[in-house]
Order: structure tokens, then sequence, then C-alpha cells
């Protein structure tokens, strides 16, 4: 009997199964790597520009990454992003077996990593749309997302026993193995062909990596969706920049309680992208999506602020990490049942370098707005006191305390804003999705001219 390459839903549990490995492998190369550099150095800046060189990466060539994904394909894109994560850890496995390895190789290493995964995000969004029927791309989004969390779960546990039992060699040699047997899963699959589009391709390499933003831009409903995105990505980020700090704070440094807040919350996590792929498909996600953007903000920022024990910040970090799935995997199916797949690669390599643009800059104002202002204006007999105490306390970690009210106020702002635009709480209804019969549209600008925005049905000029 022939062998049948799996397709659709099972072609993708095959290529999902193979990167969530492949996750495992990274994470716990990174907490192994986190480690030593530490142990080498004993500088937190160290670390910091670690993730520094590995993060600008993937934002600097992600406008690369999406027009090369529309170019390249799926699989080759996605093969040769992991070919060369890769041959990364290889070169660092080299490194350590020959005794030369320096923290800036390390700062190198991560820089190239970080251009390869820019590559893989935009390309695996793209792939669902490809292999799985529309009711199920909140569920293929579901268990995306569950490849982000189990590992934060399990890696430290795991790269911390084989550290005790044997060296960072070990690690890396498993992460380099888990890459092949992603590459071996993507391999293995049968991709559906890419449908042509719609429109034809004008313009050329350099305008393709300005695509997405131009597409975004030209509806309304993207442009306001987009925005919705950044700014709860920027919330996340200062939250996410102050959590342990805060913990600390306010147990008297007792890294036992950060390590049991963090690990429910990933637990939180794994639950939502569970429930989220059990749950019917609906044509109402923008509307849970942005209910679920209310539980991230008022349980998940203000309850964990106003916090004073562990079992409160548990229980709060607990359904702040449960609401995410439901914010990312709405939000994700949305563009992918709009976008036209020809078109996703550079509109999701745009979207994630707005995106994750957040992240430094909500990072540095958390840690600003901490050390600076808040800190201060809430330790004991400070002139915040008077006003905000009765609601975070004094002393050490209410001052990001008070940030993480603040911050909960501010997602509830963004929430309301989404119900309150016709153009997001509407768009399921108001765009079409891209296999919908439409009205020819009307000639396009070539590429050095300018696009007329129109109404929320308009794309960009190629």
């Amino acid at each position: 009997m022939a062998f049948r390459r799996p397709s659709r839903f099972a072609g993708f549990t095959t290529i999902w199964f193979g990167q969530l490995l492949s996750a495992l492998g990274t994470r716990m190369t990174n907490f192994a790597l986190s480690i030593w550099v530490w142990d080498a150095t004993g500088r937190a800046f160290d670390l910091t520009m670690l993730m520094a060189f590995a993060f600008g990466a993937t934002v600097i060539f992600s406008p690369i990454a999406g027009a090369l994904v529309d170019r390249w394909g799926r699989r080759l894109t996605i093969v040769l992003s992991d070919v060369g994560s890769a041959v990364t850890t290889a070169v660092v496995l080299l490194l350590f077996l020959t005794g030369s390895v320096e923290v800036w190789h390390l700062y190198l290493v991560n820089l190239v990593t970080g251009a390869f995964l820019a590559f893989q995000l935009p390309a695996y969004q793209a792939t669902i749309t490809v292999m799985m029927e529309k009711g199920q791309y909140p569920r293929a989004n579901a268990m995306m997302f569950a490849v982000r969390t189990i590992p934060v779960i399990f890696a430290p546990g795991f790269a911390a026993a084989l550290l005790g039992l044997m060296d960072i060699k070990v690690i890396l040699f498993v992460d380099a193995l888990s890459y092949l047997v992603a590459i071996g899963a993507v391999l293995l699959v049968k991709l559906p062909p890419i449908p042509r589009s719609t429109q034809q391709d004008e313009g050329g390499f350099w305008y393709d990596t300005i695509y997405g933003f131009r597409y975004i831009l030209a509806s309304r409903a993207f442009t306001g969706l987009e925005a919705i995105m950044f700014a709860i990505n920027v919330l996340a980020a200062v939250g996410f920049a102050l959590l342990v700090p805060q913990i600390l704070a306010r147990t008297d440094s007792s890294t036992n309680a950060v390590g049991l807040v963090q690990t429910i919350g990933a637990v939180g996590g794994v639950v939502g992208a569970l429930l989220l792929g059990l749950l019917p498909n609906t044509r109402h996600k923008i509307r849970r999506m942005l209910i679920a953007i209310l539980v991230f903000s008022v349980l998940g920022r203000i309850i964990y602020g106003v916090g004073d024990s562990v079992i409160v910040w548990s229980v709060a970090l607990l359904f702040l990490h449960l609401s995410i799935p439901f914010i990312d995997g709405y939000a994700q199916s949305v563009w992918q049942e709009k976008v036209e797949p020809s078109h996703q690669g550079r509109v999701f390599a745009a979207r994630q370098f707005i995106e994750d643009l957040a992240y430094p800059g909500g990072t540095a104002l958390a840690g600003i707005a901490a050390d600076r202002w808040f800190e201060p204006m809430m330790r004991d007999g400070g002139p915040g006191v008077p006003y905000f105490g009765w609601l975070v306390g004094s002393g050490p970690g209410a001052g990001m305390g008070l940030i993480f009210v603040i911050v909960g106020l501010f997602g509830i702002g963004v929430a309301a804003a989404g119900f309150a635009s016709p153009s997001i709480r509407r768009m399921e209804v108001d765009l079409p999705d891209y296999d919908e019969p439409t009205d020819p549209p009307a000639p396009l600008p070539s590429p050095s001219g300018t696009e007329e925005l129109t109404d929320d049905r308009a794309v960009v000029a190629k």
C-alpha cells in the first residue's frame, strides 16, 4: 500500500508536533545559556544583551522575511529557517566542545538566530490558511500558542536536570536534534498550493518589504485592529517587565514565590489554548477578543496590582495567561480569513514588526516609571500614599502595583475603543473573506503612485 503524506489537519498536527519539540529544545538551550552567561560574568547586562540581539534581529528582518515568504513558498521558508537555526546551534555546540566560547560569540549567534526566527512565525501563520478549513483556524492558532507556553512549563526543569547530570553540551545536542525533527515533519506533510492572487503583482522585492504595511493602512478595520494589538502588546510588556521585581519586592526576594506564580500563569496559557481549541467556530471573534482583553485587564492586571499574596497573584496571572490565546487566536483567525493567502507572508510579517516593537518600548517605560516615579512616590511616607495607599499599600512593590492598576485601566479603555468602533466591531461582517466573490476591483495605481482609502474593502496597490 502506497504511503500517503499527511495533509490538512493531520498534516498540520504533524508540523505542530515537530515545532513543539523544537521549541522545547530551544527553551532548554536558552535556559542553559542564561545560566552559563550568569556564571561566567555575573552581570545582568549580558543577559539582556542576549535577548536584545535576538529580538532586534527578528524585528529588523521581519519586512524582508515577509517578502521572501510569499516568493519562496511556505515549505522552503520554514525549512531554511529551521536549517539556519540548527546550524547556529551546532556552531555553539562546537564552541563549547573546543572550549573557545566567549560571551560575544553568543551575541552573534543570537543575532543570526533572531534573523531566522523572523521568517518562521509569518510562514506558519500563512500555512494554517491553506492547510485548515476556516472553522479550524482558531483551533490551529490555539495549538500554535501552546507551542509557546508548554515549553515554558517543562523546559526549565528538563534543562536543570540535564545540567545536574551532564553539562550544557548535551542540551545543545538535544536542541540540534529537535530542529532535525521539525525539518523532517515539514518535509513529510503535503502542503496545498497557494491560491493565485486576484491582483497582478507589479512591485519588486523592496516594494514587497513595505507592502504589508500599506495593506494594513489601506483599511480602517485592519488599521484599528492592529492598533489594538499594538496597544495590548505595550501593556503586556509593561507587566512582563515588572512581574518578577514586584513579587520579589513584596515577598522579601522569595524566588519560590516567583517560580510558583509564573508556573501557574503558564498553566493558564495552556488551559486557555485548550479551551480555544475546543470551542466551536464563531462569527463573533472580534467580540470575544475584546471580552478577553477585559479579562486580561481587570483580572490579570488590576487584581494583580492590588494583590498582596502569592494566592492572589497566582490566580490573577492564571486568568491573564488564559485570556491571551483568545486575544491572539481570534485576532489571527480574522486576519487569516480576510487576507489573500498569496499576500499573507508580507502582511503577517508587517504585523510581527509592529507588534514586536511594542516590547522594547513597553519594557523601557516600565523600568523608568517604576524606578524614577512610582516606587519613590509609594514608599512609606511617600507623597502618593495618602491617595493610593488604600488601594495598593505602601513600601517596596507598592509603586509597581499601582502601575499594574493603571495598565489595567488602559486595557479597559482599549477594549472600550474596540467596542465603540463600528469598523472594528463589525469587520467580520463588513470585510469579505478572501475567498468570497466580490465585485471586480477598480484599476490600481502603479507602485510609484498613491492609493486612496475609500472603505474597509479597499486593498493596497501592488
